[in-house]
This record gives structure tokens, sequence and C-alpha cells, in this order.
């Protein structure tokens, strides 16, 4: 389907003024400059505007409309640095397009889905111009990039007793055939640090007939973590963990694209025991898992160095399901490594903020998403039970009970956090032709008080 031409020109244009504000929260550049931007788009649309200072990058809100029906949609403006330069085919902050697709640093990740849907709140707005029947809260923040270190403090100041019954979470994805993937779950997440030491200084290797090695050490002890099934080993890792509802079982049963694809996308071969065609998918859904990130110590030049290290370390991370706690979870891991005899071993927690969430996805509102995204795309939606990648959804789902509806035009080669960052145009266009039926359509459904579902 097509949308009329000045109106892509028009968000080409919004997406390009973005798009052009080097907006780096991992610098603190360009925030208050791309934050005023944000609030001037969305007082231009109608939304009583404010912004709220963040550690980095100030919070904007918007906000209109009232009724029985909440819906909060959360995006963010900053970027992942441009870095390597060198690497893009044209200037990083400059919108420019080739082959169908924008390119830019923030085009996908996340001005280019923030613009689709306010270009498609516009054109529900023209034809919808009286009292919106719902309640619609917009938060855009500058701090995503560096892990939303702020977010909690500022949903729970300015929105201590707020209930929604949607959240459009800031991004969705589209599969490498063109199907829209709508995203109701993520999964937590718990980065670590292991030390050992055990001299003061390196050794000579002779001496290791005498003297234990802290790579031996960190190599026997993260060995004890996990299984060859890829099931971790910590006594009491998995009490806590939800359950999946039915529905999601059910669409995680069948599986909408084949192992084999997947394999050849990414070049991964060794499957873990009891990872098969048929099982993968619930694996990638509802499966904790722990990975080994990195593993340093001793001596890595050119050619030998008989070398006893004195120390060594490792960084690992835990992708968590719904009902586990990153700090609890450290606490396991420190009672693990402790009852093992790895006593001698420093834990350090790096990242300990993200829950797992995951909605129902048999939510009213969902099928309608799910029905006009199949409309613009012309292919099925995917309805995925969780991504198997982690996002700072649990406060708008565990503290506004909110559903998760993870909508938008992310593609497989979107290239994000890398050089040549994009979005395809049909994709762009798809979504503002989306959102503005999707807003019509929430009104219709929920936008009075005998049909609005109450608040979860």
């Amino acid at each position: 389907m097509r949308i009329p031409a000045d109106i892509l020109a028009a968000a080409v244009k919004d997406l390009s003024d973005l798009v052009a504000i080097p907006s780096v929260s991992a610098r603190g550049e360009g925030m208050e400059a791309c934050a005023d931007s944000i609030e001037r788009l969305l007082a231009e649309a109608g939304f009583a505007t404010e912004q709220h200072p963040g550690d980095v990058g100030p919070f904007v809100v918007g906000e209109t409309g009232d009724g029985p029906f909440t819906l909060v949609i959360y995006n963010h403006y900053d970027v992942q640095p441009e870095d390597p330069v060198d690497l893009w085919t044209a200037p990083p902050f400059t919108l420019s397009e080739r082959d169908g697709r924008l390119y830019g640093r923030g085009s996908a990740d996340d001005k280019g889905e923030f613009v689709s849907r306010l270009a498609g709140w516009r054109e529900f707005r023209k034809t919808h111009p009286g009292p919106l029947l719902f309640k619609l809260i917009w938060i855009a923040e500058g701090e995503e990039e560096i892990g939303s270190p702020s977010l909690n403090r500022f949903l729970d100041k300015r929105f201590p007793d707020t209930k929604a019954d949607l959240c459009w979470w800031e991004y969705g994805e589209v599969d490498k055939s063109g199907r829209p993937i709508i995203l109701m779950g993520f999964k937590g997440i718990l980065a670590v640090e292991l030390e050992c030491r055990t001299a003061r200084a390196d050794l000579h290797s002779s001496l290791g007939a005498i003297f234990d090695n802290p790579l031996w050490r960190l190599a026997a002890a993260i060995s004890s973590l996990r299984d060859a099934s890829g099931r971790i080993l910590i006594d009491g890792f998995y009490d806590s963990v939800i359950a999946p509802d039915p529905r999601s079982r059910e669409l995680a049963a069948k599986p909408p694209f084949p192992l084999e694809s997947l394999q050849e996308e990414t070049g991964g071969r060794r499957l873990l025991e009891g990872v098969n065609a048929a099982t993968f998918y619930e694996h990638l859904n509802f499966e904790p898992c722990l990975n080994v990130n990195g593993f340093h110590g001793g001596y890595d030049g050119e050619g030998a160095k008989t070398v006893l290290p004195c120390t060594g370390m490792a960084k690992l991370d835990f992708r968590l399901a719904p009902g586990q706690n990153p700090v609890e979870i450290a606490e396991l891991l420190r009672r693990h490594l402790d009852a093992k005899g790895f006593d001698d071993i420093a834990l350090k927690v790096l990242d300990a903020e993200v829950l797992g969430v995951r909605s129902d996805p048999s939510h009213a509102a969902v099928d309608l998403g799910a029905e006009l995204l199949e409309k613009w795309f012309g292919r099925p939606a995917i309805i995925q039970p969780s991504s198997a990648a982690s996002g700072l959804a649990h406060p708008f789902i565990h503290k506004f009970g909110a559903t998760l509806f993870g909508a938008g035009l992310t593609h497989h080669g979107a290239m994000l956090h890398s050089p040549d960052e994009n979005i395809l145009v049909s994709h762009f266009e798809n979504m503002i032709g989306f959102s503005a039926e999707f807003f019509a359509a929430l009104a219709g459904r929920f936008g009075s008080a005998p049909e609005a579902e109450p608040h979860v």
C-alpha cells in the first residue's frame, strides 16, 4: 500500500532534521537540542508537552486525550556513537537515500520509529479531529543507549500512580521476507565479571608443578555453571521462572522460520544438546542462557612465553526469563562458587537492572495491530512471545500494568549500532500508514467506557 507523497516527504524531512542532531548519550552530546526538537514536534501535533531532567539527557513527555483506555508510547532519541566514521558510505549525521533505503545514525534506532508513529498520528488526527476518547502518554528518553540509568526514577516521580493498558514499545522488527514481527516480551540480563589472582606477579611456568593457575581456576569455575544442553547448574536458578501462558506456548511451538535459515544467516553451526529444528524457537523465546563473553589472562602475544599467570578474568552474561531477578541470581552465583570451592574468585556485578517481561498475546489490541500490520506489509504478522534479547520494558509492564506491544520498522539488515545504519523506505511508509490506522482502531475499539477493557 502507498501513502500520499507529501506525507512521506514531510516525514523524511522530520527524520532528516533529527538525524542531523548528533544526540550521542555516551558523550552527552546534543541531548538538549534533540529533546527540544522532539518536544516541538509533539507540541505541533497537539500534545501537551513537558521536559524533565535525566542523568544525561532530558525526558520528553507528551500527553493528550482522556478515557478508560491508556496507551503509552515509548521511544528514545539518543543514538550510538558513529565510530568508526571511515566505514560509513556517507556522513553518519546526514540522512541519505540510496537504493530504497534511508541511511544515517538513528534512522532505525530509534528516530525513524518515532517519526513514523508521529506521521501516522498526524494523519489520524486529520480524519479524527474531535476529542480523543482514550488517553495517550508519549515518553521519549535520551539515555536508552547507555542503559536508561534514570528511567525508573523518572517514572516513579512523574507517574507514581499511572496505570496503562498498552505500551507501544520503541521498536518492532520486520524479517528478511518482509513479515512484521510483534514482540511481546524481552529477557532480563545479568552481566558479571569473575577475577582470580594466585600470585603477586607472573611466575615461571615450571612453578605450575606446585602453584595453581588462575586460568585453570576460572575455567573450572565456569564449567561448573552449565551443562552441554545449556541448562544452568546453579542451585535455585530456575525456582522463580514464570511459565509461559498457553497462548505463548502455542505461538512458540510453530517456528515462523526454519532453523536452517537462522544458521545460514548467522553462520552458527554447533547446537546445544537437545536443540533441534522442532525446539529451537521455544529455546529462543523462553529459556534462560549463560554466555562467556570474554576470557582474559596470561600471555597472548606472538610466539611462546612459558609463564604461569598471576591473574585471570572472565566476563559472563545471563539472559533471564520473566520472574528471575538479576540481583538474586548474582547472589545465587556467589553461593554456587563458594560451595564448589571457588571462594577465591572475586565476583563483580556489571549490570543487574533489566528484568525479563512477557505479556499475554491474547489482548484485543494485539489482534488489532496484527490485522493492520498484515494489511500494510502484505504478509501475516508474526506474534513472538519474547525477543531473545533484552530491553528495559519492565517498569511499563510491572508498574503501569501495561501489555507490551513491540511493532515497528527495524529490518534484519538495519545495521543497528554499526556504520550505514538504515531503514527501508517501504517499511517507513508502511509504518506511517499502519500507525494512522492503529490509532483509529484503538479509538474505535477502546474509546468508550462500555467497550473498554479494564486496566490490567
